[in-house]
């Protein structure tokens, strides 16, 4: 396995709460960032209302070229908001892209009130490969400091313990 950096975290953004997550994190992990950029679907209003349809009907968005290859990483944590219940087009399609080239894979979301466990299976079964660990960031839970940062650091442990066994493993 090559694995000559610990870990990437890809992630899609729209309102900001998400890369909020994806930087914090990578700042207490020491990962790369991957900013997954939609280009089919454009800002404003009809935008958002034809992106939450691709993701209401499973759709993959048309997204920038990635800058990180996912395969030179011990794990790959992917972001994603969740609309419609459902993970984004533009991290479907990212999944999509990568299906294959992840060694280790671990989620989150950002969300009103989804749990993450309603959405992983679906995220699990498009990046064609089991979670070593998940977490879900609802709109409360961001909103309050003290809650955020124990949930970011009970994250971030259980991606740091990961990477210490795929380092073993390797």
């Amino acid at each position: 396995m090559d694995t000559s950096k610990s870990v990437l975290i890809a992630y899609y953004s729209l309102t900001g709460n998400t890369a909020r997550v994806a930087t914090d994190l990578a700042a207490r992990l020491g990962a790369d960032l991957e900013s997954i950029q939609d280009k089919g679907h454009g800002a404003g209003a009809l935008g958002q209302l034809a992106a939450a349809f691709d993701a209401w009907r499973k759709a993959p968005a048309h997204i920038g070229e990635l800058q990180r290859n996912p395969t030179q990483y011990a794990i790959t944590v992917i972001g994603t908001p969740v609309w419609t219940w459902q993970m984004t087009p533009a991290v479907r399609a990212y999944l999509k892209e990568a299906r294959g080239r992840i060694h280790n894979v671990a989620f989150f979301v950002t969300s009103g009130d989804t749990d993450v466990r309603k959405i992983l299976p679906s995220l699990e079964a498009q990046a064609g490969i089991k979670s070593i660990a998940s977490a879900g960031f609802n709109a409360r839970e961001l909103n309050e400091a003290a809650t955020y940062e124990a949930k970011l650091a009970a994250f971030a442990e259980e991606i740091t313990s990961a990477v210490r066994a795929a380092r073993r493993v390797a």
